[in-house]
């Protein structure tokens, strides 16, 4: 599978009509790594739990905003699992990143499909028109679909490198335990997003194989 093409800048503001990302969880110590950022394992849902995210189209959303991400707003997504009716992410907060609600809002209208909407040349007769969010980086437009993002967000900070392991471990065992699959390796929308090489990150898709002692 090709890496999907890059999508458009997201704006931070008016990019949907829900009201501000709401905080479920939240941890009181935090462990920072080296660079001091911190780490979040992220939890979106569909309204209603529709099943309708285990696609290509999502999936390609997905990976495209998260190779964008640390160059446009400075957070660093390097786990995902998406399961057909929410998505589990695991994400660093850069230097100078925007919060994480904003983030977070831009990834829903990202991945939830939005278009952006291109104004007539000047002095043209041309009507205003729509293209795919990579193509255009004006105003954005929300497109016909049958579904709707869940109001705001879970996040939940991790303490440790080790349980940051123990999260991700979870995380790619969802769709055993959600009988999908018998093997997490086996999940088709999952993947990792390395960061620090030549060239700006690099994705790598699928989750890694269980151990033989089932760890």
């Amino acid at each position: 599978m090709k890496p999907p093409h890059p999508v458009g800048r997201v704006p931070s503001r008016g990019a949907s009509d829900e009201p501000s990302p709401r905080r479920l969880r939240r941890l009181r110590r935090v462990w920072p790594d080296r660079d001091g950022d911190i780490s979040y394992l992220l939890t979106v849902c569909v309204d209603g739990r529709a099943p309708v995210l285990n696609n290509e189209i999502i999936f390609a959303r997905l990976v495209a905003f998260l190779l964008e991400s640390p160059a446009r707003y400075r957070w660093f997504g390097r786990r995902f699992v998406i399961m057909p009716d929410h998505i589990h992410l695991i994400a660093h907060l850069g230097h100078e990143a925007i919060p994480l609600g904003q983030w977070m809002k831009a990834l829903k209208a990202v991945v939830g499909g939005l278009e952006i909407r291109v104004k007539p040349n000047a002095g043209s007769g041309d009507p205003a028109h729509t293209k795919p969010l990579a193509d255009a980086s004006h105003g954005l437009a929300g497109i016909e679909r049958g579904w709707r993002w869940q109001k705001g967000f879970h996040d939940h900070r991790i303490r440790s490198p080790e349980s940051e392991a123990q999260k991700w471990d979870y995380v790619r065992l969802n769709p055993v335990r959600a009988g999908l699959v018998k093997r997490p390796e086996e999940w088709s929308y999952g993947g990792e997003v390395f960061h620090g090489d030549i060239g700006g990150p690099r994705w790598v898709p699928g989750t890694p194989p269980l151990l033989e002692n089932g760890k």
